[in-house]
């Protein structure tokens, strides 16, 4: 890696330590969590600043993303359409099953929150649209893990071992969750990804049959209990072959083989 790569790479690591979870940094904080020298990451932040990517909150003294990135996000929404697709069929499952409708994208070896529709009701699922978390972790994410291919799941599952995810017992067992997964073709989880919420989840994929992603309903689990969710299964069923081909359509197929390339 040459310096100019270096440098886009030290600059990329910086605009990825702002989250939902940390939206803003101070500037020997972010250097310290980074592992990079506070003149470095100075630097970069000051050009980030002059272009518009990055704003230092005068209260504060702390850097938040800028404005800039919602122009970034419009382009990249008005290219794709896929709230304007999307939306009326996801809202259309939230109305039938009285819940939340999420859908999820592999994005690397995580699962991306890419869409969220909330329930009307007081109590719901409420998250982030681009959280993101381990594939072995939750409903969402499961259905998705079980349909890649072998040796990426053990690439994975060997990931959660070494950071000790409770979710796996053992390697083997894992596995053959995987494939009950798969032949069933949904997922229930309660208290899995977050402490009494409940989500089912069904996978949805391109026209060649590789995963995409999917799409759950979620809820408090009190409400959605297994049975309750077994029958959403049909509503979510339903709106599987419309999300498929829309999906197929926009952009997903890279996102997976980008997983394998980067995993294999």
């Amino acid at each position: 890696m040459n310096l100019s790569s270096k440098t886009v790479s030290k600059a990329l690591s910086i605009l990825d330590a702002f989250t939902a979870e940390t939206p803003s940094w101070g500037l020997r904080d972010l250097a310290r969590y980074l592992d990079m020298s506070h003149t470095i990451v100075h630097r970069i932040l000051s050009t980030f600043e002059e272009k518009g990517y990055i704003v230092q909150n005068a209260e504060t003294n702390k850097y938040e993303l800028g404005i800039k990135f919602i122009e970034l996000s419009s382009v990249v929404e008005d290219n794709l359409k896929i709230t304007e697709m999307i939306q009326p069929i996801m809202k259309r499952v939230a109305l039938e099953t009285g819940e939340s409708v999420v859908l999820t994208i592999v994005d690397n070896e995580e699962g991306l929150y890419l869409k969220i529709v909330e329930s009307e009701k007081s109590v719901r699922f409420s998250e982030s649209v681009g959280k993101r978390s381990p594939l072995y972790i939750g409903a969402s994410h499961k259905v998705i893990l079980a349909h890649l291919p072998d040796d990426i799941q053990s690439n994975i599952v060997d990931l959660g071992i070494s950071n000790k995810a409770k979710q796996i017992d053992t390697k083997e067992g894992f596995l053959d969750l995987l494939e009950f997964i798969k032949k069933q073709g949904w997922f229930y989880t309660s208290s899995e990804t977050f402490e009494d919420v409940a989500a089912v989840s069904i996978p949805l994929f391109d026209n060649k049959r590789n995963i995409l992603g999917s799409l759950s309903v979620a809820g408090p689990s009190y409400r959605l209990t297994e049975d309750q969710a077994k029958k959403f299964l049909p509503i979510l069923k339903e709106n599987q072959d419309n999300l498929n081909f829309i999906l197929s359509k926009v952009f997903f197929p890279s996102r997976r083989n980008y997983l394998m390339n980067k995993l294999s």
